[in-house]
């Protein structure tokens, strides 16, 4: 194996080379090796699709080579060696560890051959071009790729994958194409070091960069020669040899695993058929293969029941103008609550998260033509797993569309779902306080699964009392009651009109005009202006006349939520409060993976039973009195249109 081009470094480019183990394209790739090579390899496969009549065929081979088959291997051993050499003179931990165990598994007589080869597939044209062909992008060339339109690879580093799974960095690739041409190469990515002889002391050393193949420019051998005893390619396509694989016990199934995650689609399809080892995942054996690694691969498993369920819903329509998109919906207990983003081919890109906390769904959207593909391609990372408008050519468009697409897709799955049957939590278990009427236990013994116009169960989450929670001040503007929480913002609570209360206790604040809490918004300024002190407890007010007492959370001994009017958005909370308190408030917030949306918006509340108003502000409820181990049961009316995970704090004030 020749070695890279020799060349002479200034003192910075020098210590740059340093960090060549560290290459920016194959650290990319090592945090998840196997997905990685399975991901890069499927996704040039199907790029390369030859017949549209049947699937691309990607095998992964597994065997050992011995080391005196390996073309001109004695060379690389010595590459190796001065690497090593050169590197634990510059004392780089991570360089030197690296080399180590490469001229180790390099002094085997035997080394691990990972073979990857793919069919019906125009092979790796243009070997016999100097720049700008399918082989020179994927051979030579860095950081560059000639794809476009909905073709996967458009950053040009996907070729770093196969030399993250090698432990000697060196691949060879071999192809036969559609023009009946064919080519073999290897390379080896290293790092630079220091010539023998003559250039040892002029700091003249090597690009890191090694070829096997014809010296003049590097190029090409012209054959396509097999490295795995048994095996010769007679039809087009491409086989990427990766020497010294990076092979541990589980790397089969880590393989499989990568591979219905990420190509489902495309298998199901009948575009993708791949095997490993003895392994073969296509269409007929999906069933099975699906049903063995649904521990493993959970989401492929949900989304293979969304492709599979005839209770799925389908929707084709045209996406702002930019092209037609496919959503499938399945909505039934223990789905994921995520929605596939995957491209025309079939490959997956990212899971779609933050829909819903309480539907319980999967769904896989489909970019089904290449205009939208073109569109949403454009802004992909190099992982080809995210979109981010900033890499498009225009950003404020493509971030506008990628925020519509995600709204729409909400949309859809509330709009189907907001009726589904969700879970209920009973704390401290204590389900015998409830139900309090008849119709509550007619509910749970009625709760089936489905869409249902009945009344279901909303998921609550009690949330335990915590040592953060500090008093209420008025101020006196007319602004309301802040409240100091743990996120240290303040809510208005409510408001009276001129002058103010404090909410630290139970009786009048004598320093302030007023001795209730008013239904609208203050007006003026109050008769000693505005507060500004948090009440601790234990402390005096700003006159020294009253001690003021502090807010407590007090717990719950049960708790539900259910949903009485699906359309006017009504629900029922029913509690049972373990001790007893003055004045408090219920506090009612979303929970789950919704945490980051705004707060819900009560509009309306009063007590079941009496039918007696209560005030409410914002996402509280305020209440005059709180009994220990009596049912209180709370109507109220939420502003947001589709049902919530709830969280449900009380707070009280020690009488």
């Amino acid at each position: 194996m020749a070695n890279g081009n020799r060349v002479e470094l200034s003192k910075q480019q020098f210590r740059n080379a340093e960090w060549c183990i560290g290459e920016a394209g194959i650290e990319t790739f090592k945090g998840a090796p196997y997905r990685s090579l399975a991901r890069e390899i499927c996704q040039n496969s199907l790029d390369a699709r030859l017949s549209k009549q049947k699937p691309v065929r990607v095998i992964f081979s597994l065997s050992s080579i011995n080391s005196r088959e390996i073309p001109r291997f004695e060379e690389l051993k010595e590459a190796l060696s001065r690497c090593l050499s050169f590197w634990e003179e510059q004392g780089n931990e991570k360089t030197i560890a690296f080399f180590k165990e490469a001229t180790t598994i390099a002094a085997q007589s035997s080394l691990d051959l990972l073979r990857i080869s793919d069919f019906n597939t125009t092979g790796l044209t243009g070997s016999d071009k100097e720049y700008s062909s399918p082989w020179q992008d994927l051979v030579k060339a860095s950081g560059v790729s000639s794809k476009g339109g909905s073709s996967g690879g458009s950053f040009g580093i996907g070729k770093s994958a196969p030399f993250a799974c090698s432990k000697l960095r060196t691949v060879f690739y071999a192809t036969k194409d559609i023009d009946h041409m064919e080519a073999f190469q290897g390379i080896a990515r290293l790092v630079s070091f220091r010539e023998k002889g003559f250039f040892k002391d002029r700091d003249a050393v090597t690009t890191g960069i090694g070829y096997y193949g014809e010296s003049k420019k590097n190029s090409a051998l012209r054959r396509c020669q097999s490295l795995e005893k048994g095996f010769q390619r007679n039809e087009p396509g491409t086989d990427v040899y990766v020497l010294g694989f990076m092979k541990s016990s589980n790397w089969k199934r880590e393989m499989v695993k990568a591979i219905l995650e990420d190509f489902l689609i495309a298998i199901y399809q009948r575009n993708l058929e791949v095997v490993v080892e003895d392994t073969r995942i296509a269409a007929d054996t999906l069933p099975q293969i699906i049903e063995e690694y649904k521990d493993e691969a959970k989401s492929a498993y949900n989304y293979y029941l969304v492709l599979t369920s005839t209770d799925a819903e389908i929707i084709t329509e045209d996406f702002n103008g930019l092209g037609k998109i496919e959503l499938r919906v399945l909505i039934q207990p223990d789905l994921h609550r995520r929605v596939m983003m995957t491209r025309i081919n079939g490959m997956k890109i990212f899971d779609q998260k933050n829909i819903s906390a309480t539907i319980q769904f999967a769904g896989i959207c489909l970019l089904a033509d290449e205009q939208i593909n073109s569109f949403f391609r454009e802004m992909e990372n190099p992982q080809h797993d995210a979109w981010e408008p900033e890499r498009h050519s225009r950003p404020s468009e493509a971030k506008k569309n990628k925020i519509a697409l995600a709204r729409h897709i909400k949309e859809i799955i509330i709009e189907r779902g907001r009726n589904v049957t969700v879970d209920e939590v009973d704390a401290e278990g204590v389900g015998e306080f409830l139900p309090d009427t008849p119709d509550l236990g007619a509910q749970k013994q009625k709760s089936t699964e489905g869409i249902q116009d009945t009344t279901k169960d909303v998921d609550i989450q009690v949330v335990s009392p915590g040592a953060w929670q500090k008093g209420f001040e008025y101020t006196a503007s007319g602004q309301g009651l802040d409240t100091e929480e743990s996120s240290g913002d303040a809510d208005d609570l409510d408001t009276g009109g001129e002058g103010g209360k404090d909410f630290g206790d139970e009786e009048e604040n004598d320093t302030h005009g007023g001795g209730g809490i008013g239904s609208n918004d203050g007006n003026g300024a109050g008769i000693h202006g505005y507060g500004d002190n948090p009440y601790n407890e234990g402390t005096e007010s700003d006159d020294g006349t009253e001690v003021v007492s502090k807010k407590k959370q007090v717990q719950m001994m049960a708790v539900r939520l259910i949903r009485t009017n699906p359309q006017n958005n009504e629900y029922r909370l029913t509690f049972v409060p373990k001790k007893t308190y003055g004045k408090g408030y219920l506090q009612i917030k979303l929970s789950g993976e919704q945490k980051s949306s705004d707060d819900l918006v009560i509009t309306a509340a009063r007590f079941h039973v009496t039918g007696e108003t209560l005030k409410a502000k914002g996402n509280k409820i305020l209440v005059d009195h709180i009994d220990g181990g009596q049912k209180c049961l709370v109507d109220f009316v939420i502003s947001n249109v589709e049902a919530c995970s709830m969280e449900v704090s009380l707070y009280g004030y020690p009488i």
